[in-house]
């Protein structure tokens, strides 16, 4: 209940913050623009819509989860709000899984908001909006979710400028996880392979929730692909979240 409570309070502000409306902004103008950019690519206006599109939901939700996560708890401690709410009967760690689940369900709000301008577009302009769209843009909301705990995590431990850079850190190596375990079976060193092994374990596979390209090219998109990308992201943040809770557990905060 008091999880609940402090990611409703957290909801609020966040929905307020300039940067959500001129996130939304943003995205309806590239979701928009994409018609404008299909009238380049001759016989191909359905998948480039599409692509850009998804992708503008995907960048859009990305910057707000790095931008306005990072900053989240820094921003209460630097302004000395924080200790109103610990003041109550809410432990740090509660504080710190009601701040995720905030942002969380900011992020689900901004991303159904696309989703219903991509919608339309897709449905009144092309007459092909399928299922397969709709899962993929639930699969960019699963991985906004694992970004948004690592913007918590940072946010418990660094300052919102270092936040947001180590986020999109962990966005962008997240993607290549793929790539850097192939790299570790061709290099010469055994410790050198056993331990960038080691650090892809750690780092979250992003891949996994990439399926946008399926749904552009109206491939299928399995049933198993989305029930093993679901139990990835959900157990994978919460153990995130919980390694952000207990840091700031041991956070000084004077």
């Amino acid at each position: 209940m008091r999880v609940a409570e402090v990611a409703l309070h957290t909801l609020r502000e966040t929905v307020r913050d300039r940067v959500f409306l001129v996130s939304l902004f943003f995205a309806a103008a590239l979701i928009g623009g994409s018609l404008a950019v299909s009238s380049l690519a001759a016989g191909q206006q359905d998948k480039v819509i599409k692509d850009l599109g998804l992708g503008a939901i995907s960048l859009i939700g990305l910057l707000l989860s790095v931008f306005v996560g990072a900053s989240l708890v820094h921003r209460e401690v630097q302004r000395r709000t924080i200790y109103t709410l610990l003041s109550r009967p809410v432990s740090r760690t509660e504080y710190v899984a009601g701040k995720y689940a905030g942002m969380a369900l900011t992020l689900a709000l901004n991303v159904a908001i696309m989703a219903v301008f991509f919608g339309l577009l897709v449905h009144f302009h092309l007459h092909s909006l399928r299922w397969t769209h709709l899962i993929a843009i639930y699969m960019i909301g699963l991985e906004l979710a694992v970004v948004a705990a690592y913007s918590i995590l940072f946010s418990v431990v660094a300052s919102p400028v270092i936040g947001a850079f180590f986020t999109l850190s962990v966005y962008f190596v997240g993607h290549l996880v793929t790539d850097i375990r192939g790299f570790a079976e061709m290099l010469p060193s055994e410790t050198a392979a056993w331990a960038t092994r080691a650090v892809c374990l750690l780092l979250p596979n992003l891949e996994i929730f990439d399926v946008k390209g399926m749904a552009v090219y109206g491939k299928t998109i399995e049933a198993s692909i989305v029930g093993n990308a679901t139990l990835y992201g959900v157990l994978y943040s919460a153990a995130v979240v919980l390694v952000a809770a207990a840091l700031f557990r041991r956070k000084d905060l004077k």
